[in-house]
């Protein structure tokens, strides 16, 4: 019980005195904090950056409050997800690939794949600068049509979509390749579509939700932004990718939201209970939804995904993120956490969201690492191990499920 000056009970009456001696008996008494126990592993070798050591590496690059993903493996192949919102960010996409020192393989001018979750700009903003900088698009992966973006402002200039979907040589937007269309590269992404990577094609991309949909029309959520005269929520049919190789599994999508809190679709939900994800839910890392937003990385997903290592891509801003909601949810679950900016706000406070969940949550140190710049996954070749390297964060992890288990 906390102690009290006696002078100071001098002073008080002798039955306001017991009352005050009663009330103190029942103030919380503070205990230390439970240590944070992740999973990281004091026993395998980390995986590093040396030729022949690593057979995927992803780079969540730190580009703001945005999204810019590249996949790489070592014979040369290449995919991104996202290119971020500004030219800056295309920029630094085309200086990673291009520099040998900084990629580990060589110069590389050709991005096989391009994903685009979906049409905000803060994903799609960077492309044309990216293209601008000699950066060739194989194929690109996004939603298609749609009608909710126009392709002029009310002057008559051209918007963020107008620019990407030119960049893609699509300058109509119609997802369709016309007859002057000689740098067409745009194709519509649909539920199941998987592509690989590597010299052995063994790690492979495969689209678990896009629209909605993540297993045929029975989960079916009616998000298709190509109807016209609809008001949707554009983030909720973002497309969801699972990055694998061997045992590793990465898993991205986007601004996909969940329906625990403010009444968004449920499309994480929706992944998780269809069976979308080959194997069961159990992922290795995970890019958290919507920059750490309340509207994704709900309960589900944090207890059924069980990520060893969580990165947010954000720096705080306007809209607060990352929330504090995210951030408990996912320690609670032994989650590392790595933001790539720093993701305080200016009393050096994570934000709170809306709900009392998180009103007595502290971020352990030991669990949520901010400000860590670009943020490099490591994978073995064979896919049993990887390491997770930020600014002041380097930890290896077993990547099979059962030596992970809570």
């Amino acid at each position: 019980m906390p102690k009290l000056n006696p002078r100071v009970l001098e002073w008080i009456s002798p039955t306001l005195r017991m009352a005050t001696l009663f009330a103190l008996a029942f103030l919380p008494v503070c205990l230390p904090a439970q240590a944070f126990e992740g999973h990281e592993s004091t026993t395998l070798v980390r995986v590093n950056a040396e030729p022949g050591q690593w057979g995927l590496k992803i780079v969540v690059f730190d580009v703001g409050q945005a999204d810019a993903i590249l996949l790489l493996t070592p014979n040369g192949d290449v995919a991104v997800i996202d290119t971020g919102r500004r030219n800056s960010d295309g920029e630094k996409i085309a200086t990673y690939l291009t520099d040998a020192s900084k990629n580990g393989v060589g110069k590389l001018t050709d991005i096989g794949l391009l994903y685009s979750t979906h049409y905000d700009s803060d994903h799609i903003g960077g492309l044309p600068k990216l293209v601008g900088q000699g950066i060739r698009i194989e194929k690109a992966y996004d939603q298609g049509p749609s009608a909710m973006r126009s392709l002029r402002t009310d002057k008559g200039n051209p918007t963020v979509y107008s620019k990407y979907v030119t960049a893609l040589g699509d300058p109509d937007g119609d997802s369709l390749r016309d007859p002057d269309e000689a740098n067409f590269v745009r194709h519509t992404i649909e539920y199941g579509d998987m592509e690989t990577l590597g010299l052995r094609r063994d790690v492979k991309i495969l689209c678990v939700a896009v629209r909605g949909d993540t297993r045929g029309k029975r989960h079916d959520l009616d998000l298709d932004l190509s109807i016209e005269g609809r008001s949707i929520n554009k983030n909720a049919g973002s497309i969801a990718l699972l990055v694998r190789l061997g045992e590793f599994e990465f898993y991205t999508a986007g601004d996909q939201t969940s329906g625990e809190w403010k009444g968004e679709p449920a499309t994480e939900e929706a992944v998780i209970r269809s069976g979308a994800i080959p194997d069961g839910n159990d992922i290795d890392v995970l890019k958290v939804g919507h920059h750490g937003s309340d509207t994704s990385t709900g309960n589900r997903l944090a207890a059924e995904m069980l990520p060893e290592v969580a990165i947010v891509s954000t720096k705080y801003g306007r809209y607060g993120f990352p929330k504090r909601i995210v951030l408990k949810q996912l320690q609670d679950n032994r989650s590392y956490v790595l933001i790539t900016g720093d993701g305080l706000d200016g009393h050096s406070n994570y934000t709170d969201a809306e709900t009392n969940e998180d009103d007595a949550f502290a971020a352990s140190p030991d669990a949520v690492f901010n400000e860590q710049g670009d943020v490099t996954v490591l994978v073995s070749p064979d896919g049993d191990r990887y390491t997770v390297y930020g600014k002041a964060f380097a930890k290896t992890f077993s990547a099979r499920d059962t030596d992970n288990k809570r």
